[in-house]
């Protein structure tokens, strides 16, 4: 099996999809894997079930939930980064809504908008925490968080965000390269995991 650096690999989307495409595709590809490794290790200490979070508590409560609550917000505020408009008054965003104006046919540019229509339908929830709670404090909620409440996200939402995400990827890559990235199944090798490893065996 042959590996690609991250050079190669940016040869190849500029060979297959031009300039500026290809570097946008590059530069996004790789904030989405990035995102896919953070919720990697989330679900690894806080998705498997009740007994590695009962472990995690007994081991140092206070420490995991401050990981829980940094972990799920770096989480949301990625995918409301990768779902923002293409650009926000004079400045350019790198998001997926960006990608629709770099595409020269215009079947895929329709296809590829309403992938990212998909994706920002599936990411309102996630936006609204954004704007509101993680990077800014919108003074009506943290005043009354009952009667401004936000709307509710399940690990299932932000799975399917992803999945959104990266449909709206894949759509562009199976196009040009006729390739298919499963971002879901690139690990980092566990690190989250491992850790969980050795707290049992030391439990």
């Amino acid at each position: 099996m042959t590996t690609r650096n991250s050079e190669e690999i940016l040869a190849h989307y500029l060979r297959t999809m031009g300039d500026p495409l290809g570097t946008a595709f590059w530069h996004l590809n790789q904030q989405i894997l990035e995102l896919h490794l953070v919720w990697e290790q989330y679900t690894q200490l806080f998705g498997e079930g009740e007994e590695t979070v009962n472990l995690l508590n007994r081991t140092a409560g206070l420490f995991f939930k401050v990981v829980q609550d940094e972990l799920w917000d770096s989480v949301l505020l990625g995918v409301s980064k990768l779902t923002d408009p293409a650009q926000t008054g004079k400045n350019k965003n790198l998001s997926i809504r960006s990608l629709p104006d770099l595409i020269a046919d215009s079947v895929l540019r329709g296809r590829v908008l309403d992938l990212c229509d998909e994706a920002l339908k599936k990411a309102e929830h996630a936006r609204d925490h954004r704007n509101k709670r993680i990077a800014h404090q919108d003074q009506r909620y943290f005043y009354n968080r009952e009667a401004h409440s936000l709307g509710g996200v399940s690990r299932t939402l932000v799975r399917e965000m992803l999945q959104a995400i990266t449909a709206v990827m894949n759509e562009i890559n199976v196009f040009y390269t006729d390739t298919t990235m499963f971002y879901d199944e690139i690990s980092s090798g566990g690190d989250a995991a491992w850790l969980v490893h050795k707290l049992k065996s030391m439990a």
